[in-house]
């Protein structure tokens, strides 16, 4: 496993956090409950995205 994929989960999380206090300080508690939300399905995306690489390597590397 690569640190760039923990360094990006970290970095986005960092970010997101971020966006949601400012628009909690704002009084706009919605829209930062739907930034959370939105983050955590890109976060999803990118893990998975790295499961099926990791599961193509596997494959090719069983492949006869």
């Amino acid at each position: 496993m690569d640190i760039t994929l923990i360094l990006k989960i970290a970095g986005l999380g960092l970010g997101l956090w971020a966006v949601q206090q400012i628009l909690d300080q704002a009084g706009m508690k919605d829209a930062s409950k739907y930034v959370g939300i939105a983050g955590t399905l890109v976060v999803i995306m990118v893990v998975v995205n790295e499961i099926m690489d990791f599961f193509t390597t596997i494959q090719t590397f069983f492949t006869f």
